[in-house]
């Protein structure tokens, strides 16, 4: 194709895609201006550049635009986070699952790509990334495939009372707050070590604490109604499923610090971000007013944020009398 009929087809098609958007967003279509813009975007093309990529750098796609709720939980905890967090301490997990790096890993509840984008640099291997939230699943997919990570890291939906995991499929496996919102944690217990293979390690990170009217009110703008069960009750799930207990961590003081961070950032978050809409300002009120009361019950101990490391025994015998026929 000749550089003159390239530059003619791709004006065309600039100019339909103009009139299609003009249409769809109901406005009024000028050609006469829409031209003039197409043809001073050609004209600052470096000429070396590819029919294809230059193209592809006229008519990118409209960027995705975050729900108002994930909006505001980014001003707070950060781009691409549902809750407090950051990337060194994220970077850790496949360390502390003990991963080779050829490993496959299994993630549960990530809520978005932050966390993914920080575990992906410190595990080369594939992972899975399976998400219970509705509300973050396309922010998620997103996220990924804006970091150029979907090839390597695939992401699905799933009910957490119901999802039937592969057996042995998995040399690792994460989760986060997963135990903090499942309905039946047995079942999410038995199916931690259905997936895992034998020998293969699992690290869990949940709220704990003990059933109390504040909780109602900590938890009131989350994805899901809380499921707070006991620290020994945690405790027996895993036990019963067969999942040997290698570590139980007290995570809570560390927690509060990174959480009471974020707040103490908040003012800088908001001057750049600049005015926020109201549906926005508005989620991030009921988020802040939640969490006001929930570190509240986690500097008093009333709620224990806890990470237990487990590992399925090496010849899975304790695990076969215990594993669901699903």
């Amino acid at each position: 194709m000749s550089a003159k009929k390239a530059l003619f087809d791709k004006k065309s098609v600039a100019l339909t895609r103009a009139k299609l958007r003009a249409w769809w967003e109901g406005e009024q279509f000028n050609e006469e201006a829409a031209v003039a813009e197409i043809e001073a975007k050609l004209a600052a093309e470096p000429a070396a550049n590819d029919a294809a990529d230059a193209e592809a750098e006229l008519f990118d796609a409209p960027e995705y635009e975050l729900p108002a709720r994930l909006q505001a939980l980014a001003v707070l905890w950060g781009d691409d986070r549902v809750r407090p967090g950051d990337a060194t301490a994220d970077k850790l997990e496949p360390a502390r699952v003990g991963l080779a790096p050829e490993g496959v890993l299994a993630v549960l509840g990530p809520g978005l790509a932050g966390p993914m984008v920080a575990v992906a640099a410190a595990h080369p291997g594939k992972i899975e990334v399976f998400e219970w939230r509705e509300e973050t699943f396309e922010a998620l997919k997103h996220g990924l495939a804006q970091a150029k990570l979907d090839e390597r890291v695939t992401a699905s939906r799933i009910d957490l009372e119901a999802h039937v995991f592969t057996q042995g499929a998995y040399d690792g496996l994460l989760s986060i707050d997963d135990f903090a919102y499942c309905g039946y944690p047995p079942h999410l217990a038995q199916q931690i070590m259905k997936c895992l293979k034998p020998g293969a390690c699992a690290v869990v990170e949940c709220y704990v604490g003990l059933k109390s009217p504040e909780l109602a009110t900590a938890f009131a703008s989350s994805f899901a109604e809380p499921q707070i069960r006991a620290h020994g009750d945690i405790l027996q799930f895993f036990a019963d499923a067969g999942l040997a207990l290698e570590a139980d961590e007290d995570m809570t003081d560390d927690f509060l610090f990174t959480a009471r961070a974020a707040f103490k950032q908040l003012g800088e978050r908001l001057a750049a971000a600049g005015a926020l809409e109201v549906a926005v300002a508005r989620e991030l009120a009921w988020e802040a007013e939640a969490w006001r009361m929930r570190l509240q019950l986690l500097a008093t101990r009333r709620l224990e944020r806890r990470r237990f490391v487990l590992r399925k025994p090496a010849d899975d015998q304790a695990g076969k009398a215990n594993a669901p026929a699903g």
